[in-house]
């Protein structure tokens, strides 16, 4: 009797061991999830920090035209701008202190902001990678322009729209110059706005980016999404609205 007590009495310690072992398991798997969702590189790729600017795209990059007195006008290509306030109605774009752009700007006080087309993809390579001190970038390309109004400086015909500037305050900071740009007046291509919508019918240059390609070329890739009427959504939010609490529904609804 004896032995065979001792017997079950070893299958018993065995089961037991054998059920913390699995606890044990459990909680390792358990604990090294927890420590996943710690880690951001357990859901997400890392990339540099120049790659992250990818994930803000498609974006419009604006061209922005110059006029010097005694050069005539020129051309910038500018991803580092953004709606700036409402009232007044402005604009914050930051220019390089070694651009030719910026020697202009000190000197007028006004730039035109202008969202290209894609028939403007040509000025958007030349307009990022040479130096209107070097060569006459809209003559060159064979740009037509139409005269601005509340700014002496030429708006391109060809281009989606484009948005009248006077600088009206501006700081420095690491090496550039950031203006906020009064809007003096703004245009848009002919049937260019669906209600307050850009209309896809405008062909808009909407950038995805440069990268080298596979072929062996001079210069990088430029990438633009092309849209078309048939790629927009339409997303009215009452679902999301219908599920806050009633007070803040009610808010909203009113």
């Amino acid at each position: 009797m004896g032995e065979r007590a001792t017997a079950g009495s070893m299958t018993d310690i065995d089961e037991t061991d054998a059920a913390d072992e699995r606890a044990e398991d459990e909680q390792d798997a358990a604990d090294e999830r927890a420590g996943d969702e710690q880690d951001p590189t357990a859901v997400f790729d890392e990339v540099s920090e120049y790659d992250s600017t990818a994930l803000f795209k498609p974006k419009v990059v604006a061209l922005v035209v110059s006029n010097s007195e005694s050069k005539g006008p020129n051309l910038m290509t500018a991803s580092w701008y953004m709606l700036a306030g409402y009232d007044p109605f402005r604009y914050l774009l930051a220019v390089s202190h070694k651009t030719y752009t910026h020697e202009i700007i000190e000197e007028s006080g006004e730039f035109v902001l202008a969202a290209p087309s894609t028939d403007l993809v040509d000025a958007l390579t030349l307009s990022g990678m040479v130096s209107g001190r070097d060569i006459d970038k809209i003559d060159h390309l064979g740009l037509e322009t139409v005269p601005g109004t509340a700014v002496d400086v030429p708006l391109l015909r060809d281009a989606v729209g484009n948005v009248e500037c006077t600088v009206m305050d501006s700081f420095e900071f690491e090496g550039c110059t950031y203006y906020f740009g009064n809007v003096e007046n703004a245009y848009v291509t002919a049937d260019g706005l669906d209600g307050r919508l850009l209309s896809p019918e405008t062909d808009v240059l909407a950038y995805m980016g440069s990268d080298w390609g596979a072929d062996d070329t001079h210069s990088k890739y430029r990438y633009y999404a092309d849209f078309d009427a048939e790629a927009m959504e339409r997303f009215p939010g009452d679902e999301v609205i219908e599920s806050l609490p009633d007070e803040l529904r009610e808010e909203q609804i009113d």
